[in-house]
């Protein structure tokens, strides 16, 4: 199972700017990574999730009292909550969830270059893009008796704000 990485978190944190007064959406939550390290830091965490297996995956994880799981597709839950912060970990049909989202602050995290391509066009188009990052991260580990690095699949973080 892939999960959000702690470093990118860090980065998505100072991005966003979260304060006690923000509802936080975490669209596509997974095993609810980022759900939870941002419940500490906002006064309400949706952490929603269209696959039922990983939701309950996240369920076990997830324990605070002011988050709130939700099964359900992004694009339906932007239709009918408001979010003062937006996070999309899972892009299938980012655009029509784009389109729907009220949010202040928005980020989005893609794994595949077209992605952040037309995610980044879409935000344009609305007139809410602000940047685009590429996060680059290595970890080290032993080798030979020395520190080597290895590198992790890049991560395009793809911001927005109106």
């Amino acid at each position: 199972m892939k999960e959000t990485k702690p470093e990118i978190i860090g980065v998505l944190f100072a991005k966003l700017k979260p304060n006690k007064k923000d509802v936080f959406a975490d669209i596509g939550c997974g095993s609810g990574a980022v759900s939870e390290f941002f419940s500490r830091y906002v006064s309400k965490v949706y952490a929603v999730e269209r696959d039922e297996s990983m939701l309950q995956i996240a369920k076990e994880r997830l324990k605070g009292n002011n988050i709130e799981l939700i099964l359900s597709d992004g694009y339906d839950f932007l239709k009918e909550h408001d979010c003062d912060i937006a996070f999309f970990g899972g892009t299938k049909g980012i655009e029509r969830m784009l389109e729907v989202c009220d949010a202040e602050r928005i980020a989005v995290n893609a794994a595949r270059i077209e992605v952040a391509v037309e995610v980044t066009k879409k935000m344009k188009s609305m007139g809410i893009f602000d940047e685009v990052l590429i996060l680059n991260i290595s970890r080290s580990y032993e080798l030979a008796g020395g520190t080597a690095f290895r590198t992790l699949n890049p991560v395009f973080m793809i911001l927005g704000k109106r």
